[in-house]
């Protein structure tokens, strides 16, 4: 169970990430290549964990769409993306659910075939107490090539080989 809450949360980071990066500003972060997506992600005192996506153009604009869209849910009072020598950096401050997270992430890497993101953050809420809670999570994505047969876009494979499809999740 708690390989399954890392996974979601540091794809509640990803998305945290995405939301911040569909605001209107001139930099955006590229689209990803079409095709099987692994990502090992590790973040301070959790195993790592180690995912693989399957994605398409239209997924990965449905899934910007989806983070710009999460009003209630994620409304950021800073987001701020640029694109650097090595890749982006995204900086933002966002509330979500009773919590506010502000972050630094920076991406390196070519999305076609390999990226790395790093974030770095503060989490502030009811559960964090007043201090907050800092937090760190790296991520390696690497592309693996065409998606496996009877796989879909959004199709996740998560620790302990169940699959599912990030679109069918809870909003």
């Amino acid at each position: 169970m708690k390989r399954k809450s890392t996974t979601l949360f540091c794809a509640s980071g990803l998305l945290l990430a995405l939301a911040a990066a569909t605001g209107a500003q001139a930099d955006e972060l590229p689209t990803r290549k079409a095709g099987l997506w692994e990502m090992k992600m590790s973040s301070a005192g959790m195993p790592e964990n180690i995912t693989r996506q399957c994605i398409d153009a239209a997924f990965e604009k449905e899934m910007k769409g989806m983070a710009a869209s999460q009003g209630g849910q994620h409304k950021c009072s800073k987001q701020d993306i640029r694109k650097t020598s090595a890749g982006y950096v995204i900086d933002a401050v966002c509330e979500t659910m009773g919590m506010t997270v502000t972050s630094h992430t920076e991406f390196a890497g070519d999305f076609n075939s390999a990226y790395t993101m790093k974030q770095t953050g503060r989490v502030q809420g009811k559960t964090t107490g007043k201090a907050g809670q800092d937090t760190a999570m790296t991520m390696q994505a690497r592309w693996l090539g065409a998606c496996p047969a009877g796989w879909k876009p959004g199709d996740m494979e998560i620790p302990g080989g169940t699959r599912i499809n990030v679109k069918d999740l809870p909003k």
